[in-house]
């Protein structure tokens, strides 16, 4: 049953784990990491998890505080803390103590000229606090105790995104829960703790708004391992660790081989191990080989490589039947479909819907909204990635994974964002895309055209009938576009200078894209011998936007395009595609019915684990 918004929601967490108590691997230099008590690997993992956590460190602790501190106050940049506080907290994790008081002074600087408690400090000044409180000087620990007096105190209640939020409200209430300072504000701690068993109940029920952002939830995980680590209350421990268990298993989903696979809400991941919720994946779950650790850590853009460090000064694991799903070992390929809330939304799930297949070589997913928006400011539309294709890159060195998008170009010739009239309809490997605009779309300047953006290094394409096809890596991509013309753009006009785009020109554009493994069809003549037996009616496309296709697995895909409403009529194998009332997750591992309050995960050999949400509060009889 979903919960009233009045009624007052308290969570308590199942945690069904087999772990056992052991104690923390080596620390580096004065890095006082938290002992990782409960979910620890092997021995082999967690002796690696410590090298990519060390690699990390020494990769921004390298960076010149002096310059850092000439750039933000040269650009007059107004969160000059997200970018020093990282650079602070690596190095005095390895400072053998000779550097330590240039290091803080450099903190003191910040505070006295950039007092305010936003977000993007409380997330790193915290863990600063507790991994070094019992060395700080005088100066910064009276800094730390007036951000729980009045006033400064009521700074850490200030709203925003959801990332925003979380940074904001969980690592000031780890301050107020585990610092022993007094609290000018007690209330503000009720809060915020009321504030994060909401927002467990909504993950538990009908899912998150900012879902899957390879942008920003590397932030949200990053203010849970603050509360996780540093509460003294067990029960905000729990409810941490329940937060962290769900973000890491939607995390371990759709994890592709470095890049964050399939839909997701404010970002599109295009690289390998290059954003910061793939920077966490790769602490918790990345390279054991030390030279491969080393070349991912001194590629790995500090934007990135900030949230990775925090992970990597934890003691939070995730469960361990996570790893397998994460590195794509468990019996593949599956299929998984999700819904999600709007933004900000806690009650009505069913909002948007997605669906992601994964293969030894390839992941692609879709995502459908219930919307038709033209809005192009604030947490819109053009944050979404709506199709993603990630084809693994199994180069031993300078490994690059190539992603592919397609949709209209609203908000971005890149195709990413979802133009008003992106209607999809995804079966496992293959999707149809089509794109028919309205009087209202003309009207708002939607573009007439859309783009299949792919990396400009796999050249041009081959031809096969009306086909385009590309070997990519391991994998082939098969385009079959519709429009009133088709040309290659190399490169993307007015996008990024090393992607090309297939464009389809027209009022009426459409698409169908299937992807194979070049492990079934070792050649392109077997390739095209396979889509000579594909089927296309396109016969009521120009007059009632009608295209079916049976694809290379098989899957029989029937879309009506409604030029009117947010998306299109779509019938899958014969059956009428239902969207109402779609589980939050549904896949072979992982398991989370709309409304049920249960997370359920399986591995093929560590068998079965689950999160639970149990409900109390008062009810009118």
């Amino acid at each position: 049953m979903r919960l009233h918004p009045k009624i007052t929601i308290a969570l308590l967490l199942l945690l069904l784990t087999g772990c056992t108590q052991t104690p923390n691997p080596d620390r580096h230099a004065n890095a006082a990491i938290p002992a990782a008590t409960e979910r620890q690997g092997d021995a082999s993992q967690e002796t690696a998890l410590a090298a990519r956590s060390i690699a990390v460190r020494e990769r921004l602790a390298s960076q010149d505080l002096a310059e850092l501190d000439r750039w933000w106050r040269r650009e007059n940049i107004g969160d000059p803390h997200k970018y020093l506080l990282p650079a602070i907290l690596a190095k005095l994790s390895l400072d053998d103590g000779k550097e330590r008081d240039r290091i803080w002074e450099y903190w003191l600087q910040l505070e006295r000229e950039r007092p305010d408690l936003y977000h993007f400090r409380s997330l790193f000044d915290v863990r600063i606090f507790f991994l070094f409180r019992d060395e700080l000087p005088p100066e910064v620990e009276t800094a730390y105790r007036s951000m729980l007096a009045s006033p400064r105190a009521a700074e850490w209640s200030e709203g925003g995104t959801e990332n925003h939020i979380s940074q904001q409200f969980l690592s000031g209430l780890a301050l107020m829960d585990g610092s022993g300072f007094p609290v000018a504000y007690p209330h503000h701690r009720a809060t915020h703790e009321a504030w994060l068993r909401a927002e467990l109940n909504k993950f538990l029920t009908i899912g998150q708004g900012e879902f899957h952002s390879s942008t920003y939830y590397g932030y949200t995980i990053g203010s849970l391992l603050n509360l996780y680590d540093f509460a003294e209350t067990p029960e905000l421990r729990e409810l941490a660790r329940g937060m962290l268990d769900w973000l890491a298993a939607n995390t371990a989903l759709r994890q592709s081989w470095g890049t964050t696979g399939g839909a997701e809400s404010r970002g599109f991941d295009r690289g390998t191990w290059q954003t910061g919720l793939s920077a966490v994946a790769w602490m918790w779950w990345g390279d054991d080989d030390a030279g491969e650790i080393a070349r991912v850590a001194e590629r790995m853009p500090t934007n990135a490589a900030r949230l990775a460090l925090l992970a990597g000064l934890s003691g939070y694991r995730p469960p361990q039947q996570l790893r397998s799903l994460a590195r794509k070992k468990v019996p593949l390929p599956f299929l998984a479909q999700g819904s999600h809330p709007i933004y900000y939304g806690y009650r009505d799930g069913n909002e948007f819907w997605e669906t992601f297949y994964a293969t030894e070589d390839y992941t692609v997913g879709t995502l459908l909204d219930d919307s038709r928006s033209y809005q192009v400011q604030g947490t819109i539309r053009a944050q979404h990635a709506t199709y993603k294709l990630v084809v693994r890159d199994d180069a031993t060195t300078d490994r690059q994974n190539a992603v592919i998008s397609l949709a209209g170009t609203y908000h971005s010739p890149m195709a990413t964002g979802r133009s008003p009239g992106d209607r999809y309809l995804q079966g496992r490997s293959a999707t149809i895309f089509q794109l028919i605009l309205n009087p209202q779309d003309i009207a708002a300047g939607v573009p007439e055209r859309s783009h299949l953006v792919l990396p400009q290094r796999y050249g041009e394409p081959q031809h096969h009938g009306d086909w385009y096809i590309w070997q990519i890596e391991n994998a082939w991509l098969c385009a079959r576009p519709w429009g009133d013309s088709i040309e290659l753009e190399s490169p993307v006009d007015g996008g990024k200078e090393d992607y090309q785009a297939l464009v389809g020109r027209g009022k009426r554009t459409a698409w169908v894209v299937d992807v194979a493994r070049v492990a079934d069809y070792p050649e392109i003549a077997a390739l095209q011998n396979a889509l000579d037996r594909t089927e296309i009616d396109d016969r009521n496309w120009e007059s009632a936007g009608k295209l079916m296709y049976q694809g290379l697995e098989g899957d029989v895909l029937e879309m009506e395009y409604a030029a009117d409403a947010a998306y299109s009529r779509g019938k899958i194998n014969g059956e009428e595609r239902v969207l109402e009332n779609w589980d939050v997750l549904k896949s072979p591992y992982v398991n989370q019915k709309l409304d049920s309050g249960i997370l359920e995960v399986s591995d093929p050999e560590l068998g079965s684990w689950k999160l639970r949400g149990t409900v109390t509060g008062v009810s009118n009889q």
